[in-house]
């Protein structure tokens, strides 16, 4: 016990040199393998929620780092020096645009070897370099040499060969509508840059985009300020508007690299602006701060004009209200935006231009670990409900617990169905009030939730008080209270049995379990008994043997008739039929079950019997 602890604790532990070397210690039987494994798996979470904290940590000291310079060549050493650092390549320079000539030139560089390669100057449109000066987002290739899609110049192949450039990435950088140029990375050796290290170049880009356009307004700072002794008000106006700006941009920074989140934001660009701003995010239907109503649906409204003009736009709402909204895009797609009330001046248009820049990158971040989250939730749930052969492995019942399902304390699972919209508002609704602590996922267009009592009891009560109609038509079927991680399957299942009933019993309500069905809800839950079984083959085995054999249909026209109160006019007009079929099918039902099976007690045995193996089959009766 005191070695698999020391190998827990050094598992958690990325940096421990001896983890590794500690696991050979374990014993070399099957139970040992899996220990290993196990530990492994432990290790390697640990390492990548560290990693995924050190670029946060990195990214966010490289904000604060660059926004203290004040000189332009300063301010480009530190952005190649950290982003080779960061991403960890061979190499990292800044190339600016050209306009003009329509190329862009290598401006900065560090890593590089040789001459040739400093003195790129590459036509829009050619090669990699030339390629991502010009678009909207990110481009990488594995291989330069074997890259076909890309325009080749001769001797700009030769300066990459003599650099033994392989693999590059790049991403472009914008000033408001503008792209000014590239931020480079390169290695010496074919690969395929990973998911991080692209997020890494892309935010550095915006980094650096953001920090030149201040190196520019603080240039234009320091020349007004030199003439400030013949200036005018206006010179004098222009200063303090300079003066705003490079402090926005510091604050803006400063939000990056802590840990507010989008309310820190919104109370940052609201200090600022002097006026209450508000976030959009479009990602999600629940957005930051407290839009609401009509002033959310005309913001929602206005994204896809400013996206289009690159600029802010205003409206004026219905109750005389005037609104501006500039829109967040990253890559050409709008992600969010930021809202103020009120008629807008020049320098806070400017402002507004910035603090978008900053919430689209904020938003890109937050929008890809959600769905990461949304993906480990699934992949969990898939787990509990079929676990493998050998049984759970400690690392799943770690998770399961952290959403409050563990051995011994009381939970249950339930399956929630409804239209896709109204699904997606409950959802949210849930988020709302129980954030992601909720284990939830979707299979085949239903939500599946698993939750401790007191957290079931809550739902439940929420979706089946009054007024829970608005979700148009959502209805959750539940398991009975559950005390160990290896009765969810069964959980779920039961849950789909009670559900499929539920569709036949429109009185069942928006919560139902097994007890809420009646006698047919005591069969449900026995599905898989003896008992239950047992019944079935003993009443309707010939029947369903027959159906079965034959393809036939007798056990709907046995049920539909029993339903219609043993009318053979309303059996045959629910079948859509004639009645003499009816008739004939009557027949044989009488000659497999025998004369008096529509009788007494016998009648009341099979009708109940007849809905459960209809329930079981998982279809509603085709009448």
């Amino acid at each position: 016990m005191h070695l698999l602890a020391g190998l827990l604790q050094q598992a958690l532990d990325p940096a421990s040199s001896d983890f590794l070397s500690g696991l050979d210690l374990l014993p070399a039987d099957a139970q040992g393998q899996r220990l290993r494994e196990s530990l492994r798996s432990v290790h390697a979470l640990a390492s990548n929620a560290r990693g995924q904290r050190m670029l946060t940590l990195a990214l966010s000291e490289t904000a604060a780092a660059i926004s203290s310079l004040r000189e332009g060549g300063n301010v480009l050493r530190e952005i190649v020096t950290r982003t080779r650092a960061i991403v960890g390549t061979d190499m990292a320079y800044i190339s600016l645009n050209d306009p003009e000539k329509r190329e862009t030139r290598i401006t900065e560089t560090d890593g590089v070897w040789t001459q040739a390669y400093r003195d790129i100057r590459m036509p829009f449109g050619t090669g990699v370099l030339g390629n991502v000066a010009r678009a909207d987002g990110p481009i990488q290739v594995s291989d330069y040499s074997q890259a076909v899609s890309l325009a080749h110049l001769e001797q700009i192949d030769d300066a990459v060969a003599k650099e033994g450039v392989k693999a590059l990435l790049g991403a472009p950088m914008r000033i408001g509508g503008d792209i000014i140029g590239a931020l480079m990375v390169a290695d010496r050796w074919a690969h395929e840059f990973s998911e991080e290290q692209i997020f890494a170049v892309e935010a550095l880009a915006n980094q650096a985009a953001v920090a030149l356009d201040n190196l520019e307004r603080l240039a234009e700072l320091t020349e007004s300020m030199g003439s400030l002794e013949t200036a005018n008000r206006d010179k004098e106006s222009s200063i303090a508007r300079l003066k705003r700006l490079a402090a926005t941009d510091d604050e803006l920074f400063a939000a990056l690299s802590s840990s507010e989140g989008l309310p820190g934001l919104a109370a940052r660009i609201s200090q600022i602006l002097g006026r209450p701003a508000r976030l959009l995010d479009l990602t999600v239907r629940v957005d930051a701060g407290d839009v609401g109503g009509e002033k959310l649906h005309a913001a929602r409204a206005l994204i896809p004009a400013s996206r289009h003009t690159n600029a802010p736009v205003t409206a004026t709402l219905e109750d005389g209200t005037t609104v501006v909204v500039m829109a967040s895009v990253i890559e050409g797609e709008a992600l969010g935006g930021v809202l103020v009330e009120g008629e807008t001046a020049a320098d806070d248009e400017a402002i507004l231009r910035r603090a978008a820049l900053v919430l689209g990158t904020f938003i890109s971040h937050s929008d890809a670990s959600r769905h990461n989250r949304q993906r480990q939730r699934v992949e969990l749930l898939a787990t509990l409900i079929s676990p493998p052969a050998e049984g759970l492995r400690q690392h799943t019942a770690t998770s399961a617990a952290a959403y409050g399902l563990e051995d011994g304390s009381p939970f249950r699972v339930a399956i929630v169905d409804g239209a896709l919209r109204s699904l997606t508002d409950f959802e949210e609704a849930l988020e709302v009030d129980l954030g992601e602590q909720l284990l939830r996922g979707h299979f085949d267009d239903r939500l599946y939730l698993g939750a401790p009592e007191q957290v079931f009891a809550w739902i439940a009560d929420f979706l089946g008080k009054p007024g829970a109609r608005r979700w148009g038509g959502v209805r959750m079927a539940h398991s009975e209270p559950l005390a160990a991680l290896s009765e969810i399957g069964a959980g779920f299942a039961l849950a789909e049995r009670v559900l499929t009933a539920a569709r036949s019993l429109p009185q069942a309500g928006n919560v139902v379990g097994w007890q809420s069905l009646g006698t047919i809800g005591i069969f449900l839950a026995n599905a898989d008994s003896q008992v239950t079984q047992s019944a079935l083959r003993g009443s309707l085995g010939p029947l369903l043997d027959y159906d079965r054999s034959n393809g036939t249909q007798l056990c709907d026209t046995a049920l539909c008739y029993l339903d219609e109160g043993r009318n053979i006019a309303r059996t045959a007009q629910e079948l859509v039929v004639h009645p003499n079929t009816v008739r004939q099918r009557l027949e044989r039902i009488e000659s497999l079950l025998g004369p008096d099976w529509n009788n007494g007690r016998r009648a009341l045995d099979h009708h109940v019997l007849l809905v459960v193996a209809r329930l079981l089959d998982g279809s509603p009766a085709k009448h």
